[in-house]
């Protein structure tokens, strides 16, 4: 198979499986152990398709659905500039995590790729939705992909605290 048949069947990352990877890849940035980060499918979660498991340095588990929301308007440029930086504070190692910290962590991670594909990365805890944590993410081509927090299972714990798409501030 060349290159380039291969490059059009690659998922894209305003497709939920692409987005899946993108976000992955944006997360094990540094090269490290991946343990942190699991597919739902080797995470043994069944709730969704696509997402990822993440597990914070507390020992939470928090449980990533990723949904397309709209494919791409082929009138508008693909590429563009890439969305500004934005930088977190480390999540703590003991004690509760705020969901707004795991949002800003989320944020920190794909802002920082600078992938020139994405547009705006925004949370959506600020926009007092029907899902109270997680991520809108823009690309220039008019797509966007959500990134909705679905399940929060604490250090410990076998089954997740605060039902599907907690409302819960910290775990």
């Amino acid at each position: 198979m060349t290159s380039a048949a291969q490059r059009k069947l690659r998922p894209k990352p305003w497709e939920a499986a692409g987005f899946q990877n993108l976000l992955r890849a944006c997360l094990s940035h540094d090269g490290a152990d991946e343990g942190p980060v699991a597919t739902f499918e080797e995470s043994g979660c069944t709730h969704s398709r696509y997402g990822l498991r993440l597990t914070l340095p507390t020992g939470v588990q928090v449980y990533l659905q990723i949904v397309a929301g709209q494919p791409p308007d082929e009138r508008r440029p693909a590429q563009g500039a890439p969305p500004l930086r934005q930088r977190s504070a480390p999540l703590p190692t003991t004690g509760s995590t705020a969901l707004a910290a795991v949002e800003l962590h989320l944020i920190d991670a794909l802002t920082a790729r600078q992938d020139p594909l994405v547009q705006a990365v925004t949370p959506l805890s600020s926009s007092n939705g029907s899902i109270p944590y997680g991520l809108r993410v823009a690309f220039h081509s008019g797509a966007y992909v959500f990134c909705y927090v679905a399940l929060l299972v604490p250090a410990g714990w076998t089954r997740p605290l605060g039902g599907l798409f907690p409302e819960l501030s910290h775990v």
